[in-house]
């Protein structure tokens, strides 16, 4: 398989067909990655591989932790363009212990750079617009919800384990009530793009409950009990989604 989600990333499956040519291994120091023990492989550091990368003619690449290779910081810079675009014809493996960190269009990366996957997109820019609006509910369904992700990735295996954090919602009194509505009343009248509204908004009842909430707090698998605030009513949506996606690529 292309693209290979593993507990134990040193487990990575190298089909025969694959296992002799020449092999490059790109990783990145610093987060725990285990590399497989390929004998003839070449294992190079990514830093590293960004200066010598147009001096190296490899058979086959691995890329063992794309998730922390390439992120929105840095997609522009033309090594990326180098691995995905420009080198279609040489066979790539991605293996990483996560399907994505952080936003779930991320997940993206991985087949552009195993030229896989049904996503039809040549850019990571359309693929995290579409879910920008999906996220502040401007459109009603994206392609990497629960519903639609199966329909477009392909070559993939997994062994991770689904994740299994919940979240519930607590009855509120009316004092709570009407302090929110003052909170949201003065964040509204001071900001005016929905990234700054939810982001003070949510700093203001982490304030007065602090429940240590984030939009990823699914990965804890812990099970969270919300005040029935409008906030946290998109806080555990939110969460529940990238749960859902996450798990659209577990046993």
């Amino acid at each position: 398989m292309k693209v290979q989600f593993l507990k134990d990333t040193s487990k990575a499956i190298i089909p025969e067909n694959l296992d002799k040519k020449s092999t490059l291994v790109l990783y990145r120091e610093g987060f725990g990655y285990k590399l497989p023990p390929l004998k003839n492989a070449e294992f190079l550091e990514f830093e590293k591989y960004k200066i010598l990368y147009q001096k190296l003619a490899p058979e086959l690449i691995i890329l063992v932790g794309a998730n922390r290779i390439i992120n929105p910081s840095n997609r522009c810079d033309f090594v990326f363009e180098h691995l995905t675009t420009m080198t279609p014809n040489i066979p790539k493996i991605s293996i990483d212990n996560s399907p994505f960190i952080s936003e779930p269009w991320r997940l993206w990366f991985h087949y552009a750079f195993c030229n896989c996957g049904k996503f039809n997109i040549n850019y990571s820019y359309i693929i995290e617009t579409e879910w920008k609006h999906w996220f502040y509910r401007e459109i009603d369904d994206c392609r990497l919800s629960v519903n639609n992700i199966k329909n477009y990735i392909t070559d993939t295996y997994s062994d991770l384990l689904k994740l299994i954090a919940k979240f519930s919602l607590s009855d509120i009194d009316n004092s709570t009530i009407d302090w929110y509505s003052q909170i949201k009343q003065n964040i509204f009248n001071k900001y005016d793009t929905p990234k700054l509204i939810i982001m003070n908004l949510l700093k203001e009842v982490e304030k007065k409950f602090e429940i240590g909430i984030s939009y990823n707090s699914y990965l804890q698998n812990k099970s969270f009990n919300l005040p029935n605030l409008g906030i946290y009513r998109f806080i555990k949506e939110e969460n529940e989604r990238r749960l859902n996606i996450y798990n659209s690529f577990c046993n």
